[in-house]
């Protein structure tokens, strides 16, 4: 995750959006090549655990900024919808990497 450390990411991520885990799962989501993620590979990815990244994803569908697709065996794809919000995730991930 660039070169910002988890901690001031996660501080600032609590500040921005009262949870500290939205603004890391954000970046990872926006930064996936496909744009269809699941908890548990984010989970792993991000050493978070999958009811805390799907807690996240779940919010990201109910913001219209996600939607959910299906179950794959017991995994539950969610898919990035393209916009501006994943655009501002990557600029602010970016901008504080850079401080």
């Amino acid at each position: 995750m660039a070169s910002l450390t988890r901690a001031p990411l996660r501080d600032r991520s609590k500040i921005l959006f009262g949870n500290a885990d939205r603004l890391e799962v954000a970046i990872a989501v926006a930064r996936s090549a496909s744009g269809v993620v699941h908890a548990q590979g984010l989970g792993h990815e991000l050493d978070i655990t999958p009811p805390r990244v799907r807690a996240q994803l779940l919010a990201f569908v109910e913001a219209g900024v996600m939607r959910q697709l299906g179950r794959v065996g017991s995994t539950v794809d969610y898919e990035r919808v393209d916009g501006p919000f994943w655009e501002a995730v990557e600029v602010l991930a970016v901008a504080w990497s850079a401080e």
